[in-house]
């Protein structure tokens, strides 16, 4: 997938089938008429961080994607445990990033549709033994074998740090790096250990929680203060079918009617907007 110039989103999911409720191929309509919208703000980019394990439909992202206009980067890669655990003990780690690289350079399941990322990564805990860091092993080697952009998911602010740590003492490089769900961060140490990396961080879930927008909007300012918004991305991970504005979720376009303006309050500008939304991304995803 080429880059498009514009505004791009680099936390979504277009299909994802873990719980009740999650975006299906069922939702094709309304799904398209919600891109529709950020597309007449700007956007022309979206990453579809649905892997292997997570519900991945590369045919209907491909038609999606031509019926609104957004290029749409796919993932490889496997989620947490306790959805992807039978396909990670079943293969070795040799074959995991085998697969995950067949997926980049190649095509998912024979339709000649290639993955752009391995993400979303999912690592639920820093303890030794877990299924997830056999995949995780995989993943580097996958991500050193094609210079592919790594994305990860954690459940906690404590384990921000030991992914970062992990992937760089495996030989990832920071600036193929997106930490994903930075607002768990857990203390300015963290942070700023995790900026000082060099990788870049995703406040990913933009919308959520309602009132954690104003954290959110804060977090925003504080990382441009610091002088970092060069390792800042903005998205929303919109999953489930409620979510939609077609739906009467508040959707994606709740990043331009709602957030922006919180963030222009703080003395965000559009400079600082266009580095997260547009220079940030075409960085990461046009290497």
């Amino acid at each position: 997938m080429s880059y498009q110039d514009g505004l791009t989103l680099m936390h979504e999911h277009m299909t994802i089938d873990l719980t009740p409720g999650d975006l299906g191929t069922d939702s094709f309509d309304e799904l398209a008429s919600d891109l529709r919208l950020i597309y007449d703000h700007g956007v022309r980019n979206i990453v579809d961080l649905t892997n292997q394990t997570m519900g991945r439909a590369p045919e209907y992202v491909r038609r999606l994607s031509e019926e609104t206009g957004i290029n749409i980067f796919l993932s490889t890669g496997t989620y947490l445990e306790t959805f992807s655990g039978t396909y990670i003990s079943e293969k070795s780690v040799d074959e995991i990033a085998k697969d995950a690289v067949r997926d980049l350079t190649e095509g998912i399941d024979n339709t000649g549709i290639k993955a752009d990322v391995i993400g979303e990564i999912a690592w639920s805990a820093p303890e030794e033994g877990l299924l997830e860091k056999k995949a995780w092993e995989a993943y580097c080697i996958a991500a050193k074998k094609t210079g592919a952009l790594v994305s990860t998911h954690a459940s906690r602010g404590d384990q921000l740090y030991p992914q970062v740590k992990y992937l760089l003492e495996n030989g990832v490089k920071p600036e193929r790096i997106v930490i994903g769900h930075i607002e768990f961060y857990p203390e300015e140490d963290s942070l700023i250990k995790i900026l000082e990396s060099g990788v870049t961080i995703g406040l990913d879930m933009i919308g959520k929680g309602g009132s954690r927008d104003d954290y959110r909007a804060d977090f925003v300012k504080k990382i441009r203060d610091m002088g970092r918004l060069s390792q800042l991305t903005l998205s929303l991970d919109i999953c489930r079918k409620e979510q939609l504005r077609t739906n009467g979720g508040y959707g994606y376009i709740h990043l331009f009617e709602t957030f922006i303006p919180m963030l222009k309050k703080r003395g965000i500008t559009d400079d600082d907007l266009e580095i997260m939304l547009n220079n940030n991304p075409r960085r990461l995803l046009k290497p």
